[in-house]
């Protein structure tokens, strides 16, 4: 497994590349250190930069998530190189983990 910090200049395509390589897989949300939901297909992961709302938006069917103001974006793989989570760090500092199961 490993950790690897995206740089912000690669945000949008990187999660464009996740959404397409992701979509439709189950899908938890964990924020605050509580599940915020579970068992959920992915949508999308889209980011608009600074002056274009400077937001993360997670979609799952039926449900949005948004971090407002990520300063940090992290992708852990596993061995085999699949994606198992995707880490979004907001400017205060709290972590959103997006588990793909």
């Amino acid at each position: 497994m490993s950790k690897k910090q995206i740089e912000s200049s690669e945000w949008q395509e990187r999660l464009q590349t996740f959404t397409s390589g992701n979509k439709n897989r189950t899908t938890a949300i964990a924020s605050g250190g509580m599940t915020v939901v579970e068992n959920t297909p992915l949508v999308s992961v889209d980011y608009d930069p600074p002056g274009k709302g400077n937001a993360l938006t997670i979609t799952l069917e039926g449900f949005t998530h948004t971090v407002n103001a990520p300063v940090e974006l992290y992708l852990t793989e596993e061995a085999n190189g699949v994606v198992s989570t995707l880490e979004v760090v907001d400017q205060k500092g709290a972590s959103t983990f997006v588990r793909l199961i």
